[in-house]
């Protein structure tokens, strides 16, 4: 110790505390920083609640377009419809009869005459039916060829409560009135899914090729095009329209069973009236996608790459009694069987 100092008493109680005022400053300091965090707790909780952003429910997807498909091309055919109808609705589901009736039977449907069937997709909707139930309905269009121009077909299906579709309501014929901004919609690809390569030049002109001998009905080109070995099947296409410049082809996508599959915007014009225009998509099923030759086995609606089974657009062939192949009157008739049969074997 240093002459002239005294020694400091050492205490036990920390300094700031041993002033009463510094230690009443410093307690009202803490309980208002206590207070203040017990009122913002609450207060931040029920802010992040009411701030919480809506949940967005998910999109409704038409599950049922292979039976639209099958229904139109039966309804059109004359043929008995493939799934159950609605209550009060009739087997003929509102057709004309074919002939008069008779004793005992009832009439066959009038078939309607038409060339080609086009899918223009579906909008799904919900139906409440009491309480939280509700029914889904799909309601599919297809645009259809036939000699005094183009016409819209609508098919309605409601989902049975077993999940199955049936026929909710009378099929209805519309008049097909060109969209004059269908050029400006944008074209959908398969991007946002998966993902795609721009296709090579030798699917690009293949593409071109199928779109060719399918707008222009040409089987023979159509059946090499796919690489079919089968006899005695052939392959429809549309007849009466023709193609307004090159497809334009999407990205190419690798699906899980080995197979490419792409998306194509065709640009029609109606071969008798060139004022009638119209905006097609399609995607395709796509085999050797890398060699020089590759192979385009099936195709059908925007959409439905991922279902797409090779060959599934085949159809037999017609013969008359001598066994010689001749032109079918109404090219989807054998197209409604052959999905038919594979409906059913599916079911099998």
């Amino acid at each position: 110790m240093l002459p002239g100092t005294m020694a400091l008493e050492r205490s036990a109680i920390p300094r700031e505390f041993s002033d009463p005022r510094r230690f009443s400053r410093r307690f009202r300091t803490l309980l208002a920083l206590v207070a203040v965090a017990a009122v913002s707790g609450p207060i931040g909780c029920v802010t992040a609640v009411a701030n919480r952003p809506a949940a967005t429910p998910a999109p409704l997807v038409a599950h049922h377009q292979d039976y639209a498909a099958v229904i139109a091309q039966s309804y059109l055919a004359g043929q008995p419809l493939p799934v159950p109808v609605a209550r009060g609705l009739g087997a003929d589901a509102g057709r004309a009869p074919a002939d008069g009736p008779t004793f005992g039977d009832a009439p066959k449907p009038a078939a309607i005459p038409h060339t080609w069937l086009i899918p223009m997709g579906a909008t799904v909707t919900t139906v409440p039916t009491g309480g939280t139930a509700h029914r889904t309905v799909e309601t599919h269009r297809f645009l259809v060829g036939a000699a005094s121009g183009p016409f819209v077909l609508i098919v309605p299906l409601v989902e049975t409560s077993r999940g199955g579709p049936a026929l909710g309501a009378l099929p209805s014929l519309e008049p097909f009135v060109p969209d004059a901004g269908a050029r400006s919609l944008d074209p959908l690809d398969w991007s946002a899914a998966y993902q795609t390569a721009r296709p090579p030049d030798s699917v690009t002109e293949r593409v071109g090729e199928w779109a060719r001998a399918y707008v222009g009905d040409d089987r023979r080109q159509l059946l090499e095009i796919t690489g079919d070995p089968r006899t005695g099947v052939e392959y429809v296409g549309l007849g009466t329209w023709k193609l307004a410049g090159d497809p334009t082809v999407g990205g190419l996508f690798t699906r899980a069973d080995g197979d490419a599959a792409t998306h194509v915007e065709l640009a029609l014009v109606a071969a008798k009236d060139p004022k009638v225009t119209t905006r097609i998509g399609f995607d395709l099923l796509v085999r050797h996608a890398t060699e020089p030759l590759p192979e385009i086995v099936a195709w059908g609606p925007a959409g439905s790459a991922l279902t797409l089974r090779a060959f599934e657009n085949a159809t037999p062939v017609t013969v008359d009694d001598a066994g010689r192949p001749v032109d079918a009157t109404t090219s989807t008739t054998s197209a409604a069987g052959a999905m038919a049969t594979a409906e059913a074997g599916d079911a099998g």
